[in-house]
């Protein structure tokens, strides 16, 4: 039993004694239990992370928390058949020399390492407006990563490596908070806002949100990668003497990359799921004389990941079906009180609150779960409910570990980086977060009317 065996076994038996001596119902009590362990393993590893999910899709029906079709429902979720049409279309790059031709125009503009991984992070942003998923831009991204990072004779799990991957990844998703349609928590509070008659528009929440949460986040996140890892490029990387042939396969490759970033980017005008759009451009990349690709190219296809997502999503399901996420929401609810409290104050602690919850469930069931009652909590001490959902999308925008997030276990599926790389990193940026940045946007909040 190796070192990190040992301390999940611990945290496990730990986890089991304290969820028999907490004062909830035996569905709420299992649940929660089975969301800690899967959150250990997840982290930890000590058995592969496909092998803990597929547990957890056993445990839940055997346990009598949910039944095997509720369960296994959550397969049918649009986010999992995202993943899988967004694996199928990266197949556009790996698959062709398109992979290796981008990553050598990257690669021709190497200078310097600190500006390059702020170049990056830049990138990454520009993707989080461009593509509403995260797991879509991640899965786009990624191939062209990892073909520069070859280039440049990095070894997998480098420090050179590990900030390549982290950069882009971080900046997309972190970014992503401050961009409306960028991210599924920010879809799910409007949503909830909207239900109580409040609109929420693309740029009233991005002038809110993106300068401080977004943009200057991912500043910050670019300067913990360059601390961090402290990447050093070559003096002679690894590019081509010659130029890659663009041929047929690649012009095809790269016209239905353009069609689906096209689609994606203009659903708010055509409306069409995103989903929808991922398994359309799945069938041309296959087609016959259209794509590049053949059906054969699904067997490439990392379904374990897809298996890991479903038990993810049947989790949550199971928290809400079980009255856990309800019970915790309330409990919460009493115990934070914001009267008479300065406005400053009470915003804070919205995000503070919500932010443990995200170590638990998807943090789209964060959003779902906690916003009602926390709008009711905030509209009996004076708040607005525009300034109790942007503080309550502050909270969910913060993930510790990549279990939390499904564009970093993605990222980190690819095997360029270590699981203590993404862990360390996620963390110094969400510690970098809550300490100065959320402050920070509160005042910036202030500064601009919010408050």
């Amino acid at each position: 039993m190796n070192r990190n065996q040992s301390i999940a076994l611990a945290l496990i038996l730990a986890i089991v004694a304290l969820a028999f001596s907490i004062p909830l119902e035996t569905p709420e009590r299992i649940v929660l239990a089975l969301a800690l362990i899967s959150a250990v393993c997840w982290t930890l590893e000590p058995i592969p992370i496909p092998l803990t999910a597929l547990g957890l899709l056993l445990a839940l029906p055997v346990s009598g928390v949910t039944t095997f079709e509720s369960t296994f429902a959550a397969f049918g979720r649009p986010a999992v058949w995202l993943v899988f049409s967004g694996m199928v279309i990266s197949q556009l790059i790996t698959e062709t020399k398109l992979g290796d031709i981008l990553s050598s125009l990257i690669a021709s503009r190497l200078k310097h390492s600190a500006a390059f991984i702020l170049e990056l992070s830049l990138f990454g942003v520009l993707l989080a407006l461009l593509i509403p998923s995260g797991v879509v831009r991640v899965l786009i991204a990624l191939p062209v990563l990892t073909a520069l990072i070859d280039a440049l004779k990095a070894e997998r799990n480098s420090p050179l490596s590990a900030a390549i991957v982290l950069s882009v990844v971080c900046a997309t998703y972190y970014g992503g908070t401050g961009i409306l349609t960028a991210s599924v928590p920010n879809l799910v509070i409007m949503g909830v806002l909207e239900g109580q008659g409040h609109s929420v528009f693309w740029a009233e929440w991005a002038g809110y949100v993106f300068p401080v949460i977004g943009l200057l986040r991912v500043l910050a996140g670019a300067l913990v990668i360059i601390l961090l890892f402290r990447p050093k490029l070559p003096d002679h990387p690894n590019l081509p003497s010659s130029p890659f042939e663009f041929g047929r396969r690649e012009a095809k490759a790269l016209g239905l990359l353009l069609l689906g970033v096209a689609g994606w980017a203009t659903d708010a005008i055509h409306h069409i799921h995103p989903v929808l759009i991922g398994l359309g451009l799945s069938i041309l990349c296959m087609a016959p004389r259209i794509g590049p690709l053949s059906a054969d190219h699904l067997r490439k296809i990392n379904y374990p990941i897809i298996i890991y997502i479903g038990s993810v999503f049947a989790l949550g399901d199971a928290f809400v079906a079980s009255g856990a996420s309800e019970r915790l929401a309330e409990a919460f609810a009493a115990w934070l009180d914001l009267a008479d409290r300065p406005v400053f104050m009470q915003l804070a602690a919205i995000s503070y609150v919500v932010t443990p919850f995200n170590f638990l469930v998807d943090t789209a069931v964060v959003g779902g779960v906690l916003t009602p009652p926390l709008l009711s909590l905030g509209a009996a001490s004076g708040l607005t409910p525009l300034q109790v959902g942007l503080s309550i999308a502050v909270g969910t925008g913060m993930v510790f570990m990549p279990y939390q997030g499904a564009p970093f276990m993605m990222a980190y599926a690819y095997g360029y980086a270590t699981m203590r790389q993404f862990v360390l990193t996620m963390m110094l940026i969400c510690l970098v977060n809550l300490i100065v940045l959320v402050p920070l946007n509160l005042v910036y909040w202030s500064y601009i009317g919010l408050f």
